[in-house]
């Protein structure tokens, strides 16, 4: 890092300084009322008293949802510096990973190498996306789940420099053979449709709007490693800018994110409004709508 870089980066590190560090009740409440939200859907849906196939809509935008707070806790956002609310970070990153099926410790370990190797042709594992043609770009939407399996065993479970990650494997692989062995079960006792229709179909298609919009959108065109510029703002004005935030829980804001990734989620905007003339000076990339 030259000096003016290291200047740069501690002024912003002052900026933020505020917005770090608390507790997240917000992250807290948002993961309980979707987890209670795919519940009540399930038993709707098992009970005909709403269709399959309308469980099946709201269900993968509640999974698409839920991977905001398991994306918190991979950062430990919700318990923030206060240790006395770990076990309630933890938990909640369980939870959220286990019903969008996308196991904590594995998510978490991928995840970080993603701010580590952010648009690293072979190690950030979100880069499976950086395609241009519509039809691949949903191609591989749509086949992150077994890319990223494949993923974490190659580059993380296996990786024979890192012998400690093998712990961590075993914990993944007990994880999801107790989650899959749920599913086989249901399906045994005869409630495949709800299993397939509310549960492993908004898994995939949950998964696929995730990597569009969380990875595909903020990152397009993947060019670049630099840490002020691997990634943009897509900041919307006008009336609809709250409404817009909300609907893609704050990543249009996403190089926030990866610059100080501490900063809870809500608090994007505020944190890049202080940030601005930093980020402008750095050569950031911010796109406005609506203005």
């Amino acid at each position: 890092m030259t000096a003016a870089a290291a200047t740069v980066d501690r002024k912003a590190q002052k900026i933020v300084k505020p917005y770090q560090g608390m507790v997240a009740w917000p992250s807290v409440a948002l993961a309980f009322a979707i987890i209670g939200s795919f519940a009540l859907v399930c038993v709707l849906g098992t009970m005909r008293i709403i269709p399959l196939w309308v469980g099946l809509i709201i269900n993968s935008l509640l999974l698409y949802a839920i991977q905001t707070p398991l994306h918190e806790a991979c950062h430990g956002n919700i318990a923030g510096r206060n240790s006395r609310w770990m076990w309630l970070n933890h938990l909640i990153g369980f939870l959220c990973g286990a019903i969008l099926l996308h196991e904590y410790k594995a998510f978490r370990h991928m995840h970080l190498m993603h701010h580590r190797e952010t648009n690293d042709d072979e190690l950030d594992p979100d880069h499976w996306v950086k395609v241009t043609h519509p039809l691949k770009i949903l191609f591989r939407c749509f086949t992150i789940v077994p890319f990223y399996h494949h993923f974490f065993f190659e580059k993380i479970a296996l990786n024979p420099k890192d012998p400690s990650n093998f712990k961590v494997t075993a914990h993944v692989i007990a994880a999801y053979w107790v989650l899959y062995s749920l599913a086989f079960w249901l399906c045994a006792f005869g409630y495949w449709r709800e299993v397939l229709m509310l549960w492993i179909g908004p898994h995939w298609i949950g998964s696929a709007i995730i990597i569009y919009f969380f990875a595909y959108v903020p990152h397009k065109p993947h060019d670049t490693k630099d840490r002020w510029r691997n990634t943009k703002i897509c900041k919307v004005d006008g009336p609809w800018a709250r409404t817009v935030n909300w609907l893609y829980l704050f990543q249009n804001y996403h190089l926030i994110h990866h610059l100080f990734p501490r900063i809870p989620f809500y608090l994007y905007p505020e944190a890049f409004q202080d940030l601005r003339p930093v980020l402008e000076k750095a050569g950031s990339r911010i796109e406005e709508y609506g203005h």
